[in-house]
């Protein structure tokens, strides 16, 4: 007789979680000193004193070019923290000052993301700045995130 294996019930198998691997004294000291350089460049959302504005809040419209200078403003000082960050990773500062620059363009906008959405409030619908500026959905479309903007909320 021939045996036909695909009409043949699997067998449930539970699977463990796996141990990792231990992390060796050097990672931790890099962990470490990663996740210190983070703390030390990007308050948490408890420390900063939360404020926000009328500007746009109700509806959206393409710009608002109130929220769009306080967006640009904060963001070049967001740039700034990013490159302090990126100065006390370990390894950075000894390469050339033009790989510094490459890897810096190529990471700056998604580690914006990745900051602004952990400031997000899920209760309020907002999400809050490094200054403690908290602007809603439609005031962060109209700051000048358009279409990023659900995308940025739905991650975050």
């Amino acid at each position: 007789a021939v045996r036909n294996d695909r009409n043949k019930k699997k067998k449930e198998v539970k699977e463990e979680p796996a141990e990792g691997p231990e992390l060796t004294p050097e990672l931790q000291e890099l962990i470490q000193k990663v996740s210190r350089a983070h703390r030390e460049t990007f308050p948490s959302l408890c420390q900063l004193g939360k404020y926000t504005t009328s500007l746009s809040a109700d509806h959206r419209v393409q710009l608002d070019l109130g929220l769009w200078d306080k967006f640009s403003e904060l963001a070049t000082k967001c740039i700034i923290k990013i490159v302090e960050f990126a100065k006390r990773l370990p390894g950075f500062t000894a390469l050339s000052i033009a790989d510094q620059i490459t890897l810096l363009k190529a990471a700056c906008l998604d580690i914006l993301m990745l900051r602004i959405c952990t400031r997000y409030t899920p209760e309020q619908d907002t999400m809050t700045f490094s200054d403690g500026l908290t602007l809603n959905r439609t005031q962060m479309h109209n700051a000048g995130f358009g279409p990023l903007t659900d995308l940025v909320f739905a991650f975050a």
